[in-house]
């Protein structure tokens, strides 16, 4: 009798053994992926930078030799404001920096998150590597492609001012 619970215990085992084995193998990869393409050996200040945690997600479209790349990002209190400067750096791809900054008026503010849009456009190559940075430290710039049929422009970005 004990030696039947031993045989159904080892394809259990080892089928766990394998999951295990994919779902490493997986993060890995996922984990690993933004440095496929990396291996360039020029590098430009932006690799340098601490990671600043920052997490950004926004719709990307590129035409007529323009990108356009609009979202929305989380400010500290309603009375920060967004800043955004594009950097492209002349290398085959270009490399495009996406510079977000909050900046604050220097009122008292009461500390309530407040999702901001914005909307940067920018001319390069269709195929140029898109980074971002938030207030000078590396952040994570995940980019959505605009669905067929889908404008960007419906996602517009109204700045006041």
């Amino acid at each position: 009798m004990g030696n039947m619970d031993q045989e159904k215990k080892f394809p259990i085992t080892l089928v766990i053994i394998i999951v295990l084995i994919i779902a490493g193998l997986g993060w890995a990869w996922w984990a690993n992926r933004g440095d496929l393409g990396d291996s360039t050996p020029t590098a430009t200040s932006t690799d340098s930078l601490v990671d600043s945690g920052q997490f950004i997600i926004a719709k990307h479209q590129f035409t007529n030799g323009q990108h356009i790349v609009a979202g929305e990002i989380n400010l500290p209190t309603p009375c920060h404001l967004l800043e955004t400067q594009v950097q492209v750096a002349k290398s085959l791809p270009e490399q495009v920096t996406i510079n977000f900054s909050a900046t604050t008026t220097g009122e008292a503010c009461a500390q309530v998150i407040t999702p901001t849009r914005f909307k940067v456009e920018f001319a390069a190559h269709e195929d140029a590597s898109i980074k971002a940075t938030w207030n000078g430290q590396k952040a994570t710039l995940d980019l959505v492609p605009v669905a067929p049929g889908e404008n960007i422009e419906d996602f517009e970005v109204f700045i006041k001012g």
